[in-house]
């Protein structure tokens, strides 16, 4: 596995600026997620659910606090830093599947691992024909995105998300755009292989039922002067 996958953040604040003053996305927000859990990220519309995965993948930097994604403080790396960091460390999932639309499905699994390949010396890494037929896909290998059904390209995503044993797996919104058949095989998908290489998973969704396949659920609230991250389950 390319890292170990603690996720802690720190009093995390973040300051956007705007023509009419500051509006605050997160607030003091504290979370702890140990290493080959997983967790589903639950909140109203702009409480910040969004960015503070982005936080957390090293996207952006917040305004106050720290990210630390196993023994990497990510927050307080500069940013070609944090680029080798998420793609050596990290698997990636969003609600758009992402696919490059010439590519093959089994090309746009490779490209990952090339590019994976390029940051890192280490040979634990996936054959795409192997992870594919693992994961049910040996039929769509051949195929090109537009070939493809919303949930089969999805599957695929999360294929590319882990071809390269990542520590932590990062979804958002993963199955936003599914009907509720094609959503509970991509998060039960997801759900297998987090467990099978150890990584930890971080689902941002709006479903409690999609939520609900996961060991714990965050409730992350809208920012206000007393904003925290709460608990349940």
């Amino acid at each position: 596995m390319s890292a170990t996958g603690r996720v802690t953040t720190t009093d995390l604040v973040v300051d956007y600026r705007n023509e009419t003053g500051t509006i605050r996305a997160l607030d003091c927000v504290g979370l702890d997620v140990e290493a080959g859990t997983s967790v589903a990220i639950m909140g109203h519309s702009g409480s910040g659910k969004s960015t503070l995965l982005g936080l957390l993948a090293g996207l952006a930097i917040p305004t106050r606090g720290s990210v630390t994604v196993g023994t990497e403080t990510i927050s307080s790396l500069p940013e070609s830093q944090r680029v080798a960091f998420r793609r050596r460390a990290l698997g990636m999932v969003y609600q758009a599947d992402n696919l490059l639309p010439h590519l093959t499905v089994e090309e746009n699994v490779g490209l990952q691992l090339a590019i994976c390949r390029r940051e890192t010396a280490a040979a634990d890494r996936s054959d795409p024909q192997v992870l594919l037929a693992r994961l049910g896909l040996s039929k769509l290998a051949r195929r090109l995105p537009d070939q493809l059904s919303g949930g089969e390209r999805q599957r695929v995503a999360v294929a590319r998300a882990v071809i390269h044993r990542p520590g932590v797996i990062l979804a958002d919104e993963p199955t936003g755009a599914l009907d509720a058949a094609s959503a509970r095989i991509v998060i039960e998908l997801l759900v297998e292989v987090h467990r099978e290489i150890g990584a930890t998973l971080v689902v941002v969704t709006h479903d409690p039922t999609i939520a609900g396949h996961l060991a714990r659920i965050v409730h992350l609230e809208t920012p206000s002067s007393t904003s925290a991250v709460t608990h349940a389950g």
